[in-house]
């Protein structure tokens, strides 16, 4: 059975524009003819006498989260959608919109896409188990869900362009501009007549996930230019890649805001590294002004402004930390058995429980993963586990960035499972 028979009776079983799920808001006009759907991946909506413009599909884990709300305001076909990236949470639900085409009868929409996107799209078909073990974490995807979504439902854009492309449609001028930013196939939108922008995720409402521990290398330098050109066109209002719209004087605030602190990250790193600094001092160093770190665009609820310090240093440097101890070092485990036989399985136990009474759960896993690594006791060994889970649990309580929390809550929820057979 094709991917799209499958999706089709998913649609019988729930009807065509059956129940939104909880993380799909009813459209919000933005201006006439101009909507948008906040989701876990926010929608615009263009409608015009000649039918609509779908920029990005929504929420993965609701096929509908688009075509439900659309459906609540017009029945004009969908002519084009126009995928900011190639994220999940962005471009997964296309299959969705060609079937009610189909089934309505109107031409097959045109999919809009920087060229860059099908390279991405590929790339997750070829690394599709470790995309899923990597999002299940990031996630927190319990193991029987699936780990959305699968390859199969990305629609390859069937019109891609560089750098920028522009069309018409009822009246209205899309331009479309290609960015480096959270990806290499980011496009924000302009429609001049209505100043609105759509920027995908080069604007989330909060601190930019850029040097995500699980991902591939994003643009500092780069995005913030895209901000800067945005905040040139002075727009009335502004529709972000996830969070609420902005409007009037806020929008230059926050895409300036962010575009500044994007440039001082980079500009602070790059001067360390000009020093002779290493990782270490740098990541430990550099922070935002104050002015910067305490404004709302920069709230590090996903990503998180230490994370940008690392990334810049990934990009530009190696991944050697200075240390030559650490060039080609001992492995691991031999090295925490050394450990233990100088200082003793017990009292790094003890020492580890006593630094999580006193608030320092951090170094607590240092002194844990000694013994974990380290010692042939197997009750010992579970005791270490059992410990480091709780480590875990307190070092992710006090973490604002949902990403680094998500990483330490799922490892302190897997640690006491079986390890995995080796091949």
């Amino acid at each position: 059975m094709s991917e799209s028979s499958r999706l089709g009776d998913s649609f019988m079983e729930r009807q065509l524009y059956g129940p939104r799920d909880a993380n799909v808001s009813a459209p919000t006009e933005l201006v006439p003819g101009l909507y948008y759907i906040e989701s876990f991946g926010n929608v615009g909506m263009v409608v015009t006498d000649e039918g609509v413009v779908l920029i990005d599909t929504g929420s993965p884990s609701n096929p509908f989260a688009a075509l439900g709300p659309l459906r609540q305001i017009t029945k004009q076909p969908i002519r084009y959608v126009i995928y900011t990236h190639g994220h999940s949470d962005h471009a997964a639900n296309t299959q969705a919109i060609l079937y009610e085409a189909s089934q309505r009868g109107d031409p097959r929409p045109h999919v809009i896409g920087q060229k860059n996107v099908l390279r991405r799209m590929e790339r997750y078909a070829e690394q599709r188990d470790y995309n899923a073990f990597i999002n299940r974490i990031q996630f927190r995807i319990p193991q029987q869900l699936p780990a959305f979504p699968t390859t199969e439902r990305f629609v390859r854009p069937d019109i891609t362009y560089e750098e920028h492309m522009s069309f018409r449609l009822g009246g209205l001028t899309f331009e479309l501009h290609h960015a480096l930013g959270e990806t290499d196939d980011m496009t924000w939108v302009y429609i001049p007549e209505r100043k609105v922008i759509f920027s995908g995720d080069l604007f989330v409402s909060s601190c930019p996930n850029i040097g995500n521990p699980l991902k591939v290398q994003r643009y500092e330098v780069e995005w913030a230019e895209a901000l800067e050109q945005m905040a040139a066109l002075h727009a009335d209002i502004l529709s972000p890649g996830h969070g609420p719209v902005l409007r009037s004087e806020a929008i230059n605030d926050s895409l300036l805001t962010v575009a500044r602190s994007l440039r001082y990250l980079h500009d602070e790193v790059v001067r360390r590294m000009n020093l002779g600094q290493w990782q270490e001092q740098i990541v430990r160093e550099v922070q935002l002004p104050s002015e910067l770190a305490q404004h709302p665009a920069m709230a590090p609820i996903y990503g998180c402004p230490a994370f940008i310090v690392r990334a810049i240093h990934r990009r530009y440097a190696g991944w050697y930390d200075g240390n030559p101890s650490h060039l080609s070092p001992a492995s691991t485990a031999a090295i925490a058995a050394e450990v233990l036989a100088l200082a003793g399985g017990a009292q790094l136990m003890q020492r580890a429980q006593q630094l999580m009474r006193t608030g320092d759960a951090r170094m607590a896993l240092h002194m844990l993963d000694f013994v974990i690594d380290g010692t042939r006791d197997a009750v010992q060994k579970q005791q270490a586990l059992e410990a480091k889970s709780e480590a875990l649990k307190q070092v992710a309580a006090k973490e604002t960035s949902y990403i680094a929390r998500s990483i330490l809550t799922t490892s302190a929820e897997t640690m006491l499972q079986a390890e995995p057979q080796q091949d």
